[in-house]
């Protein structure tokens, strides 16, 4: 039996020959494909009419009226995702529009009454930097939505809303602690009408001045705009996150590519990072053995230059079998962030191109 490993796409330090050999496991698949069933699309169960009217309300991607800096803008996407623990959740990312695919805010929502009114509550993770990277863009894909629950998350300040005849108004019931940007309190303000939605945060110092934030009489436009992702859901039960921008070309057979990449577990446990490493996973495609069967299928199409979310469901990755060295379990769904960084093709016409740096935007722990 030829015993290999996934050279890279495993670390260095997970090199050494695996038990089961690749070849072995993508047999073993190929056997189970056609059992795979894909998860439903998640349908969320609000408690009450009035909550779920607001939720639908805020569902969907919202783009600032005005340019932040030149020629960039925010968009802040919204759905609705399962919490272990609570209801009535909503996932929200917030990205500037050079960089869609490296959220800057990742945050939880939660519709909740209190005494009798709606009031929203917002939600920061309290997993770590590293490991909020496996939600990245899965406001897309929430049938996927990797597990989370009530421990994950930190709840931060509430806005107590009002329904009008075009969506919702709101505002913090009072100021809240922080010691954000030299702020010692802060509020929050919202109004939602129709396709506009208004945001108004302010931090204040101990002398009550506004110190960032909108000022007393400015606030934050956003407009109901279109997503800036693509979702390929396979028949195979691959699901690419595919990010707009400028595309170079695709792999072809016998190129070589250079591939940058996060790779995670549904825990948010980082198993592989090639960022961390400062070394880009290269390889002949299709990569055939030297990686699982589901990183092959993530190349197809993968243009240079551009970002991929590849959702690699078990029997395309390590099958029944796991791999105990990297701490995948049988049968373990994977989450890759991934940016295609360079392609050499051997050709006469080869291409000249700088390779994308993969560092640009990530912080590691």
């Amino acid at each position: 039996m030829l015993k290999v490993c996934l050279p890279c796409v495993l670390g260095a330090a997970m090199c050494a020959p695996l038990a089961v050999s690749v070849a072995h496991a993508q047999d073993d698949a190929a056997q189970v494909a056609p059992t795979y069933i894909a998860p439903a699309p998640y349908a969320p169960s609000w408690s009450d009419e009035g909550i779920a009217a607001i939720a639908g309300q805020l569902s969907g991607t919202w783009t600032t009226a005005n340019e932040i800096e030149d020629g960039v803008f925010v968009s802040m996407s919204v759905a609705p995702v399962p919490v272990e623990g609570m209801s009535d959740t909503m996932y929200v990312e917030s990205v500037r529009t050079n960089a869609t695919w490296e959220p800057y805010r990742q945050a939880v929502f939660q519709l909740y009454r209190y005494k009798g009114k709606i009031r929203l509550r917002t939600y920061e993770f309290a997993t770590g930097e590293t490991s909020k990277g496996v939600f990245n863009g899965m406001w897309a894909v929430t049938e996927l939505f990797p597990a989370m629950s009530s421990n994950d998350l930190i709840a931060t300040l509430d806005v107590e809303l009002q329904a009008t005849s075009t969506g919702f108004t709101g505002a913090t019931p009072y100021p809240y602690p922080t010691s954000v940007g030299g702020a010692v309190e802060m509020t929050s303000s919202v109004t939602l009408d129709g396709d506009t939605l208004r945001v108004a945060d302010r931090g204040f110092d101990a002398s009550g001045n506004v110190v960032w934030g909108a000022k007393s009489d400015g606030v934050t436009v956003f407009e109901r705009s279109a997503s800036f992702v693509e979702v390929d859901r396979r028949d195979d039960g691959m699901v690419l996150i595919n990010y707009a921008g400028d595309a170079g070309i695709v792999p072809q057979d016998g190129d070589e590519l250079h591939v940058h990449y996060d790779g995670y577990l549904s825990d948010g446990t980082v198993f592989d990072s090639s960022i961390a490493r400062g070394q880009a996973f290269v390889f002949v495609y299709p990569p055939l053995t030297r990686a699982i069967t589901g990183w092959g299928i993530g190349m197809e199409g993968f243009a240079m230059g551009t970002h991929r979310k590849m959702i690699i469901p078990g029997y395309l990755a390590y099958g029944e079998r796991g791999n105990p060295r990297a701490k995948i379990g049988p049968n373990e769904m994977l989450y890759f962030n991934a940016v295609m960084a360079h392609i050499d093709r051997t050709e006469d016409e080869a291409v000249e191109t700088d390779a994308v740096d993969p560092h640009a935007g990530h912080d590691h722990d």
